[in-house]
């Protein structure tokens, strides 16, 4: 324990660990998964008030009107505008290759 105790630190951890001169790689143990959060007892709602769930109807205030995002973006004008056009008409190939008269040496 006393080699472990006094070793060096490199960059705020211990060297690597070499094993017939070539670095073994450690890996850090799996993190156990996280427990829910607990629900904060009666004193801790009193005192910070209750996390509550707002409302998402698309509802926004622009300048005074309320807008709703439904009726500013149509889903038929959002679908259209993120489909990607479909090509008119095909390419054909060519199925000759196109030969490049080059010098040979």
């Amino acid at each position: 324990m006393s080699e472990v105790d006094h070793q060096e630190l490199k960059g705020g951890h211990a060297p690597a660990v070499k094993v017939g001169g070539m670095r073994v790689v450690q890996h850090k143990p799996a993190k156990a998964e996280e427990k829910p959060a607990d629900k904060p007892t009666d004193e801790e709602v009193a005192e910070y008030g209750e996390d509550g769930k707002e409302k998402k109807d698309g509802d926004v205030i622009v300048s005074g009107a309320v807008t709703g995002e439904a009726q500013a973006f149509p889903k038929e004008a959002i679908k259209a505008f993120h489909e990607k056009p479909v090509p008119t008409h095909q390419k054909t190939t060519n199925p000759m290759p196109k030969i490049i008269q080059q010098p040979k040496k």
